[in-house]
C-alpha cells in the first residue's frame, strides 16, 4: 500500500498560520560528528518515530516539533496526519481529534495544537511527508552550526500527498506504549565512562531529588540540587562525549548532554540516561522535578530493543 501511495504522489502546501517556536526536525544529521557536527534532531525521538509510523511514513521523515506554545496550520488537500507527545489540545476547525493516531485534515481546514501539557514538544506528521531542503542529508536544527530552519507565519510548506488513496482505516499501527508525560520526571541512567570513581556520589545522584534549570536547552539540561560531588575533583582530559552523558561540573552541578551536545568535554561523567528515557528528560520543563534510578547495561538494552525496534 505504502509503494502505491508512492508512485501516485502529487505535490500540495501547508500554509503555516502561526508559528511561534516551530521547527521542522527529523532524524538527526548523521556522519558528520568527526567535523565537529552534532547529531542534534527531534528531541523526543520515540514520540516522533511513532508519529511517522502510524501514517505508514519512513522513520527519518520530517515532521514540524511544536515547542510548548500554541500552532495553527492549514492544507490545500485532504492529509492524513498524527500528533504525539505531551497532552496537548489537537483541533481541525476547533473540533477536537485525539493524539497517537491518524486524521484527515481536510483541505482548506485549520489544524490547531494548543496548550501543550506536561512537557514541552509535541510532533505533528503528516502522511507522505514534509520537504524542505537538507543540510547535510537532514532539516534538523542546529542553533550552533545555523543549519534549519524555524517556521514562519504565512510560510508554504511542500507535501506529497495523494488523495486517491487516503482513508483513515488504513493507517491501523496500534501496538506501542504512550509514555508518562510530567512531574516528577523519573529517569533512569546506566553507567558512564567514570562510574566506578563515583560510587559514593552515584548513591547521591540517586538519592536525590532535582529540578530542571532555566538554563537548559538541546545541548545541555541543567540540574538544580544538591552537589553531586566536591568541587575538589579531578577533572579529565578531554574527550568524546555520548548522548545522554551525565557530566559533573566543578560546581558539582550534572549536567545531562542531549542530543545538541559538544562533541568533546573535560568533566567527568557519572552515568548515562538510557536511550529510551532521552525523550522524556528532553521533556522536562523548567521547574520540573526530576528523580534518578540505576539500570543496569544489558537492561538498558533490552527496554530499547522492546520500545524502539517495531518502530524500524
Amino acid at each position: 500500500m505504502l509503494k502505491k501511495w508512492m508512485k501516485n504522489m502529487n505535490s500540495s502546501y501547508l500554509i503555516v498560520e502561526d508559528a511561534k517556536a516551530a521547527t521542522l526536525q527529523d532524524g538527526g544529521r548523521f556522519g558528520y560528528e568527526k567535523f565537529g557536527i552534532t547529531i542534534n534532531g527531534a528531541t523526543d525521538m520515540y514520540a516522533y518515530m511513532i508519529s511517522n509510523k502510524i501514517l505508514n511514513n519512513f522513520p527519518s521523515t520530517p515532521s514540524i516539533e511544536i515547542m510548548f506554545f500554541d500552532f495553527s496550520i492549514k492544507s490545500e488537500v485532504d492529509i492524513p496526519f498524527c500528533v504525539t507527545g505531551p497532552p496537548a489540545e489537537v483541533l481541525i476547525d476547533n473540533n477536537p481529534v485525539n493524539q497517537w493516531e491518524a486524521h484527515i485534515l481536510p483541505g482548506g481546514s485549520t489544524l490547531s495544537v494548543k496548550n501543550i501539557k506536561k512537557g514541552l514538544k509535541t510532533y505533528l506528521s503528516f502522511h507522505g511527508g514534509i520537504e524542505s531542503p537538507k543540510v547535510l542529508g537532514s532539516v534538523a536544527l542546529d542553533s550552533v552550526a545555523g543549519f534549519g530552519e524555524k517556521l514562519r507565519n504565512g510560510q508554504k510548506i511542500k507535501i506529497e500527498t495523494d488523495t486517491k488513496f487516503i482513508r483513515k482505516n488504513d493507517f491501523q499501527f496500534k501496538n506501542f506504549e504512550i509514555p508518562t508525560y510530567g512531574s516528577p520526571w523519573d529517569i533512569r541512567v546506566t553507567n558512564g565512562p567514570d562510574t566506578p570513581q563515583f560510587q559514593e556520589e552515584l548513591k547521591n545522584f540517586l538519592g536525590s531529588e532535582y529540578k530542571i534549570s532555566p538554563q537548559s536547552n538541546q545541548v545541555g539540561i541543567r540540574l538544580d540540587g544538591p552537589s553531586v560531588a566536591k568541587s575538589n575533583f579531578k577533572e579529565v582530559l578531554s574527550r568524546g562525549v555520548a548522548i545522554g552523558a551525565v557530566q559533573v561540573v566543578p560546581s558539582g552541578q550534572p549536567i545531562i548532554l542531549h542530543r545538541g551536545r559538544t562533541l568533546t568535554a573535560g568533566y567527568p561523567v557519572i552515568g548515562t540516561i538510557v536511550s529510551s528515557d532521552l525523550g522524556l528528560i528532553g521533556q522536562a520543563r523548567p521547574g520540573d522535578e526530576v528523580r534518578f534510578s540505576y539500570i543496569t547495561i544489558k537492561e538498558a538494552e533490552e527496554l530499547y530493543k522492546k520500545r524502539f525496534n517495531k518502530l524500524y
